[in-house]
């Protein structure tokens, strides 16, 4: 995004007049225009749906579309710039604050945000407890006989603290339903605001009405509900906002440029247009697509591909974005630009696939969502019918209204959910499992697919000598010259051989060996032609073999060895009843051979990401619920795109923070209790959700005709929240080996 000379996204307020919008307009295809804005306050499908659809009706934007991860909206028109405060005085007057987007400041925003939110979640739960402790003195109270003035006095301590925790902890609910009043729409908090300011209200009249009963612990229980899942929310998105982040740095800001004169010059990468020649310095990130033109060198492809294993360039091979140049200078032809790279291309698939994840509310926000206003209406209609019908004053009528408010509170709803799922994510913590959302719990418990990426899931990610000669000769030989290589075949027969006896003129031929002297007699290690073998292994093992003066060639046979617990994580997914899969980017040979030793069937090589992702899209959209599992960037896509994902510790960063369940590095079984727990968890929650239904079809009715008082009321609200808090605590991980 360009901005203006004088004027930067980071140092602007947060809502931007539209006048000054056209500074941040950047060209876009033919005489097409683009502007990227950052708008506060969307929170569901239903926000997206009101802006895009008005944005459609303006003939000149041709493309609006509103990633509620990022909470970025992207225009495209066809005009001048100017039209930008057209369609800035668009989105503000739907009630959203806008800026440019910056995704170098959206952070210090999206910190500003979880910390009032956890400011306000902890002043709810202050107040939600000390006001229970307080209601449940009353009524002990009552039935000791309490002085009238005593309970007056605590109602009023009750009163003091919940309107205060009201005024404080529920800004986020009243500003965004009161700026959403105020443009003449709704959005969900505009009943979440209605039920917290009518609980406390109706309290508060029946206190100064001298009543004995007031109902401010249901108030602020309620609040207290409404932060955990609004806090929730907000850690998904911000998760899911540093997986493009992250990717999104992987590329390089820069690049080296040959010009036709022969000088060269330093632009940024995104300056870089398809025919340029670029020159990439030992140790730099290659800035664009592209091929080789001359130069020989090894190329680190971890950070995209995941694979160990470095790559030997040569004039003519193609060399993608991302990868980390090894010790000799390259020069490439630029193919595609930053922006059509495989690496951006990445991240386009995985803002894809976030995006259609942010679209799915959890569970409990949709049943409160829809509960509060149908209790309202039913309060409502309890109070007309006893008002109107059945001859009962209008006090009498209001008092089983509110009983009816007080029975129907969701609170038992509400933590139906939330509360299974801290118990299940802090157990799954303790055992080194960080799950990304209570919703992924969820999500894992449907599955009936997983996909596992090889190098580095199924395999150990590292290769292992396999088998070697038993001449002590070329041991030793071997050794010494495998001391004074870092190439990681060398570090592997260094683990199995130890260090030998230091080589002298050494030399090292990137791509095929090294050579040198041990105890004054010169030997070679590395590949079968380097040491004069012709013709390579055709198994799925590595080779390396050493020769020397008087030795004939002797072979050594590397492997990425298979996780030990593999076979007991696909033992577990078979048992259950689900598909197995493995899709790599590796070679034919060495996945058949990882499929056949693990008995999967369906298994693919040679894949690139967005094959993976497609694979997985095409799956979902037959109806199937797969889980991907990889550790690569190239697994990002695949991942995100996925219907629930993992990854491991040691995995790429972006890769991480894609997946919705990080496993500890060296346990591959962990997603075998990630799976228990969240298939035991999905039944709790059905239990609860279960018995939430039955108390409030119960209990309405008998309130609804006056046949309880609203202490009772109180009573059962709190003892329906506390039930399903206990059940809750059964979510904890199950021991792994035990019965799923």
């Amino acid at each position: 995004m360009t901005t203006g000379p004088n004027i930067t996204a980071s140092a602007l307020p947060a809502s931007l007049p539209p006048a000054l919008l056209s500074a941040f307009v950047a060209p876009a295809s033919g005489r097409a225009q683009q502007l990227e804005l950052l708008v506060e306050g969307v929170h569901c499908a239903n926000c997206i749906r009101k802006i895009e659809t008005r944005l459609a009706k303006d003939p000149a934007v041709t493309r609006a579309r509103v990633n509620l991860t990022l909470r970025r909206l992207s225009v495209e028109w066809v005009g001048g710039p100017d039209h930008a405060e057209v369609i800035g005085e668009t989105v503000r007057g739907l009630g959203y604050a806008i800026a440019p987007y910056d995704a170098g400041s959206i952070g210090a925003s999206q910190d500003r945000t979880g910390r009032e939110l956890l400011r306000c979640l902890a002043i709810a739960g202050f107040a939600s407890s000390n006001v229970m402790m307080l209601a449940w003195a009353v009524w002990a109270g009552q039935a000791q006989d309490m002085p009238a003035s005593t309970q007056a006095f605590f109602n009023w301590l009750s009163a003091l603290v919940a309107v205060s925790a009201l005024a404080i902890a529920g800004r986020p609910f009243f500003r965004s339903a009161f700026g959403a009043l105020r443009a003449g729409r709704t959005n969900i908090d505009v009943p979440i605001a209605a039920a917290l300011i009518l609980a406390t209200a109706i309290s508060m009249m029946e206190l100064m009405r001298h009543g004995a009963h007031v109902y401010f612990d249901s108030a602020t229980m309620l609040l207290f509900v409404l932060l955990v899942g609004r806090y929730l929310d907000f850690r998904v998105r911000a998760r899911s906002r540093e997986a493009i982040e992250r990717l999104a740095m992987m590329r390089a800001e820069h690049a080296t440029v040959l010009l036709g004169d022969g000088r060269t010059e330093i632009v940024p990468a995104s300056a870089v247009e398809p025919g340029m020649q670029v020159i990439v310095a030992p140790g730099e990130t290659v800035p664009v697509d592209g091929r080789v033109t001359s130069g020989q060198t090894m190329l680190d492809r971890s950070a995209v591909t995941g694979e160990t294993l470095p790559e030997l360039i040569n004039p003519g091979d193609e060399v993608l974005a991302g990868y980390l140049n090894g010790p000799d200078i390259l020069h490439l032809r630029a193919e595609k630009t930053v922006a059509q790279s495989h690496l951006s291309e990445i991240l386009r698939l995985v803002e894809q696939a976030q995006l259609q994840k942010g679209r799915a509310a959890t569970l409990a926000d949709r049943l409160v969502r829809v509960w509060t206003p149908l209790v309202h209406a039913i309060a409502l209609l309890t109070l007309s019918g006893w008002w109107f019908l059945g001859g009962a004053d209008l006090p009498t009528a209001l008092l089983y209204a509110v009983t009816v408010l007080i029975i129907a509170c969701p609170c038992a709803i509400g933590l139906a959910v939330p509360a299974v799922q801290v118990n299940a994510i802090g157990g799954l913590l303790r055992r080194g499992i960080l799950v990304r959302s209570g919703e992924a719990l969820d999500r894992l418990a449907a599955i009936d697919r997983v996909v596992f990426d090889k190098t580095g899931t199924l395999t150990d990610g590292r290769a292992e000598l396999v088998d070697m000669p038993s001449n002590p000769v070329a041991l030793r030989l071997a050794a010494a010259l495998a001391s004074a290589s870092r190439h990681p075949f060398s570090r592997a027969l260094t683990r199995r051989l130890g260090r030998g006896a230091a080589a002298e003129d050494v030399s090292e031929t990137p791509g095929a060996g090294i050579s040198g002297l041990v105890d004054g007699r010169p030997a070679r290690l590395g590949s079968a032609a380097f040491c004069g073998v012709p013709g390579e292994g055709r198994d799925a093992a590595s080779e390396v073999w050493v020769s020397a003066e008087a030795l004939p060639p002797q072979r050594f046979a590397l492997a990425d060895g298979i996780r030990s617990d593999a076979w007991e994580t696909v033992d577990h997914f078979r048992r259950a009843g689900v598909e197995l899969s493995i899709l790599s980017g590796d070679r034919l040979p060495a996945v058949e051979s990882c499929a056949t030793s693990l008995g999967i069937a369906d298994h693919r090589a040679a894949l690139k990401p967005a094959q993976k992702a497609a694979l997985l899209s095409g799956w979902k959209a037959d109806g199937g619920k797969p889980l991907m599992i990889g550790d690569g960037l190239n697994d990002a896509p695949a991942l995100a795109a996925a219907h629930v994902s993992a990854s491991f510790g040691h995995g790429v960063p972006a890769t991480q923070v894609a997946a919705d369940f990080v496993l500890p590095a060296e346990a591959l079984s962990s997603v075998v209790v990630a799976h228990r727990t969240a298939v035991k968890a999905a039944g709790i929650v059905r239990q609860n959700l279960g018995f939430a239904a039955v108390y409030n079809l119960a209990l309405i009715p008998v309130a609804v005709l006056g046949l309880v008082s609203p202490l009772i009321a109180a009573a059962a609200m709190s003892i329906s929240s506390i039930l399903v808090t206990m059940n809750a605590l059964r979510a904890r991980p199950p021991r792994l080996g035990a019965a799923g």
